[in-house]
């Protein structure tokens, strides 16, 4: 598992919902047979495969899985060191692993929700943050595809993270950037090609009132799932 950056966000999210209703809330062409038969997530984690709705340049908008942590197609291939599961909105357009991206491959990342730690003198207490009107939230992301000397591919994704407000700031200090439907459409478009526009995108909006509640330390261990973890404890549990 690729080590998390604490300064930045988010590094585990929930994907429980069937892939048929994600393709129906983003306007995708049908969903391929894999991806039907996909078990709900409340524990998403760095490395693992992930739903992300794109719109590539010679075809349709479409939902695909894809790796989490952005491996750039000029990269010598998979390297521990780096996590690159997010991006930050300040700089996403101007960074060398992330311009290509941002410019030509960019996603929509579907979740239920976001989990995020908030330091507790010397310990950590996981918050599960979601939509308070309970809609799915969609986070703005950037995919790649690397190919490697042999003929291996593989296609990643990243996450945009930008300064944390509402409920979210009171847990850490970065967010990601949940776009709203009216913002999709441009998000996706491949021939967007332009960083102003695209980052304008970032910078503005009206995004979704969130709600947060303390949930068990067992979603600390990406080896746990299951609905459980996504439930409140109490404050001192």
């Amino acid at each position: 598992l690729l080590t998390r950056d604490p300064s930045l966000m988010c590094g585990r999210f929930i994907q429980s919902s069937r892939a048929e209703r994600y393709a129906e809330l983003f306007g995708t062409r049908r969903v391929p047979e894999p991806l039907a038969g996909l078990p709900p997530r409340y524990n998403v984690a760095p490395s693992q495969p992930v739903l992300v709705a794109r719109e590539p340049v010679s075809g349709q908008r479409e939902l695909t899985l894809v790796r989490w942590g952005l491996l750039p197609s000029w990269s010598k291939g998979i390297d521990s060191r780096y996590s690159m599961i997010n991006a930050r909105a300040e700089t996403v357009h101007e960074k060398p692993a992330y311009r290509g991206p941002f410019r030509y491959r960019r996603c929509l990342i579907p979740a239920e929700g976001f989990y995020e730690w908030k330091s507790e003198g010397r310990k950590k207490a996981p918050y599960c943050l979601f939509r308070e009107d309970g809609k799915i939230l969609a986070m703005a992301g950037l995919w790649d595809l690397w190919m490697g000397p042999n003929g291996e591919e593989m296609e990643s994704c990243t996450i945009i993270v930008t300064e944390a407000g509402g409920a979210a700031a009171s847990v850490h200090d970065r967010m990601p950037v949940i776009l709203t439907p009216d913002r999709w459409d441009q998000w996706l478009d491949p021939t967007q090609q332009l960083a102003g526009p695209a980052k304008s995108l970032l910078d503005s909006g009206n995004p979704p009132a969130l709600s947060l509640h303390r949930v068990s330390t067992r979603v600390n261990s990406p080896a746990n799932d299951g609905p459980d973890l996504v439930e409140a404890i109490d404050e001192s549990g």
